[in-house]
């Protein structure tokens, strides 16, 4: 009885609980709509992942992919900061460092907005 009662409740967990973690697949590009007075209007997550003619270690190949990204949100951009968080754990773990690209938009497409949920996710190149 108590099996059949905690095979419903993991059931019915697995089907209510958000499942955020599985949306976003590791190393994808994202882009989010800064906080309003900030001195940039975007923030892009960039892939930290090595893909054909693009390095994530390169700030060129940075630039380039964070501007393809926020293009459909403003066509004229300029980048206005750089971040690199690194991801190693006190030496336990090693892992690639998350790159993002801040950008201030110099004009708009339409209305000033927050990207689409649907755009928020940037399959990897």
């Amino acid at each position: 009885m108590a099996l059949k009662r905690a095979r419903g409740l993991l059931i019915f967990a697995m089907t209510a609980l958000p499942w955020s973690v599985c949306a976003q697949p590791r190393g994808a590009s994202t882009i989010e709509a800064a906080p309003s007075g900030w001195p940039y209007d975007y923030i892009i997550h960039v892939q930290n992942t090595y893909d054909y003619r693009y390095n994530p270690e390169v700030r060129n190949d940075r630039v380039l992919l964070a501007k393809q990204i926020v293009r459909p949100f403003c066509s004229k951009n300029r980048i206005v900061g750089e971040a690199r968080f690194e991801t190693e754990i006190f030496g336990l773990i090693t892992g690639r460092p998350n790159y993002v690209v801040y950008v201030k938009c110099l004009s708009w497409r339409g209305q000033p907005h927050a990207p689409n949920k649907r755009d928020l996710i940037r399959p990897s190149r």
